[in-house]
Parts: structure tokens; C-alpha cells; sequence
């Protein structure tokens, strides 16, 4: 009898191919992972970059941030400079700042810098050559898209007087204690919260009840070419949608011209409203009603603009 030799099995073509692939993957992950420690970027070009913004800083510039979640680069900026870095940031008009700051990691990886610049460089020009410290760059820009402020609803919430008030016009004062104003629908004061990622300094409205209305009265606004209303939704909540939820809404009231600026479900973005030419010395009145006083809190903002320099 012939004995016969046990078979041995032959890698299969997808096999071999499929190997090959987690070779190939293995060794992107170790470059990866290798090249990774070159984009850190040290303590030190942290510090020089501070001294630079502390130096050459004037009042009215900012800093913003690119990628926006390069968040270590905040605890080196001066106290007294804002810097901007969130979700979308490059789109931020920052009308407020005359000049921006630029810092940007451009060795990150997924940095994203040319579609940023293309969002953030319309009306802006750079001042100056760039300055690289290590993986950290620096430009200074003077922001085209900059206006004076003329008013801050923010600054001069002390001032102003809130009110409730139902449908047959009676009122019910609010009471201020020196720093915030206690209304029967809850507490109205000056706060940071996020508006769909962006943070804003604003003034916090509960919603009141079916049939009631808040007000913030602001008496002598001075004249602006533009007064803005801005409002929206704190946080996640502006996602909420569905029959008990309800709306909000708000109205600006310039020496009884008024302005409508609803709040609907889903209202992500913050909404933005405009009356121009305020005259010197104007009454302005900001209120809000809504459909449901348990559904959101609400944030506004109030400023007046003068023309651009």
C-alpha cells in the first residue's frame, strides 16, 4: 500500500491581501504615532508668545485661536485680552475688536488652516510679517469688520429698569440688589453661556408665563448707527422641539418703533435684529413672552454701533 503525504493548505489570495492591509495599517498608525511628539508645542514658546501679546497688546484686540481647540495657548494670554476659540470661530465678525491676533498650530494634525483663513481673512487685513515660535505661529490682523460701541445693555443692566406685566398693562417691579434683578419669574442678570458653541456674556431671561411679558427698560441710549438685538437659546436646549416645548419671543422697542425677533423650536444660531439712526437720549425697551415658562432660558444682548473708522 502507498501511503499518501497530509495536504497542506495555501494562504488564500484574500487572505494574503488582507494581511497585507493590517501591515500597511500598522505601519501608519507607528509613523503616526512617531511623528505625532514633533507637533507639541513647548512651555516656553507659550510664554514668548504671552510676552508678545502683553507688549504689543492695545485695548480692543483679541485673540483667536486655530484650530479652535488648541486650548492650552488661553492660560498664556493676558487677563485682560478675550480670546475666541470654538466651533466655527473663524466666522465670528468680532465687531467689537479692532485688531485680532492670530495664533495658530499648524502642524496639527486635521489643522484645517486654508478653509479658516477663507472664512476668517474678508475684510481684514494683516499688519506686519508672521512669527513662528516653534509650532506656534502669530499674525496680527486689523479687523475690517470692527464698529465702536456706542451702548452695552451688559454695562448698564444696573441702571436699567425690569418690569413684569400682563395684558391689561399692570406692572410688577422687579428688585435689584445691587447685582442682580429679582423679577417674579426668576432672576434677570448678567451671565456667560454657550449660543450653539459660542460663548456670550448676556443677559439671562426666564421665559414668563402665557399672557405676561418682562421688560428691561434702558433710559438715555445714546445716539448709534446701529442698535443690535441679539438672542437665543442657552446651550443644548436650543435643540429642544416638540408640543409642550414652546417658543419664545422678544421685542425691541426704540422710542416706540418697534421690532420683532422671535425665538421658534430648534432655534440653534443666535438671532439678530436692527433698528438704525437711534437718536440721542432714546428710550429702549427689550421684552420677552413666552408660550411656555418652564421650556428654555434665554439670553440677549443689546449694543448700539457707531460707524466703522
Amino acid at each position: 500500500m502507498t501511503e499518501t503525504a497530509p495536504a497542506t493548505s495555501t494562504p488564500s489570495r484574500s487572505g494574503l491581501i488582507e494581511a497585507g492591509v493590517i501591515v500597511v495599517v500598522a505601519i501608519a498608525c507607528l509613523i503616526f504615532q512617531l511623528w505625532l511628539p514633533s507637533t507639541h508645542v513647548a512651555e516656553a514658546d507659550y510664554v514668548a508668545v504671552g510676552e508678545v501679546l502683553k507688549n504689543e497688546g492695545q485695548p480692543g484686540d483679541a485673540v483667536m485661536l486655530a484650530p479652535w481647540w488648541t486650548e492650552r495657548a488661553r492660560l498664556f494670554a493676558p487677563e485682560a485680552m478675550p480670546v475666541t476659540g470654538y466651533q466655527g470661530c473663524e466666522s465670528d465678525s468680532l465687531e467689537t475688536n479692532q485688531r485680532i491676533w492670530l495664533l495658530a498650530e499648524p502642524h496639527q494634525p486635521r489643522a484645517g488652516l486654508t478653509s479658516f483663513m477663507e472664512k476668517f481673512s474678508p475684510g481684514r487685513s494683516e499688519v506686519g510679517p508672521e512669527r513662528t515660535f516653534g509650532n506656534l505661529t502669530l499674525r496680527l490682523f486689523q479687523n475690517g469688520r470692527f464698529h465702536p460701541t456706542t451702548f452695552n445693555a451688559v454695562e448698564q443692566l444696573p441702571a436699567a429698569h425690569l418690569y413684569l406685566q400682563n395684558g391689561a398693562g399692570e406692572r410688577r417691579d422687579c428688585q435689584f440688589d445691587g447685582v442682580t434683578h429679582h423679577c417674579p419669574t426668576g432672576n434677570i442678570g448678567v451671565e456667560w453661556h454657550d449660543i450653539n458653541f459660542a460663548p456670550h456674556q448676556c443677559i439671562r431671561f426666564n421665559g414668563p408665563a402665557v399672557g405676561l411679558k418682562v421688560t428691561a427698560e434702558f433710559n438715555g441710549v445714546p445716539a448709534s448707527q446701529v442698535l443690535a438685538l441679539s438672542a437665543g437659546y442657552i446651550g443644548e436646549t436650543g435643540y429642544y422641539k416638540g408640543p409642550t416645548i414652546g417658543d419664545a419671543a422678544l421685542t425691541l422697542d426704540v422710542n416706540g418703533q418697534l421690532t420683532n425677533l422671535p425665538l421658534l423650536q430648534q432655534t440653534i444660531a443666535l438671532q439678530r435684529v436692527e433698528q438704525r439712526n437711534t437718536p440721542e437720549g432714546a428710550t429702549v425697551r427689550v421684552s420677552i413672552t413666552s408660550t411656555n415658562p418652564l421650556g428654555r432660558d434665554i439670553c440677549f444682548e443689546l449694543r448700539g454701533f457707531g460707524a466703522a473708522p
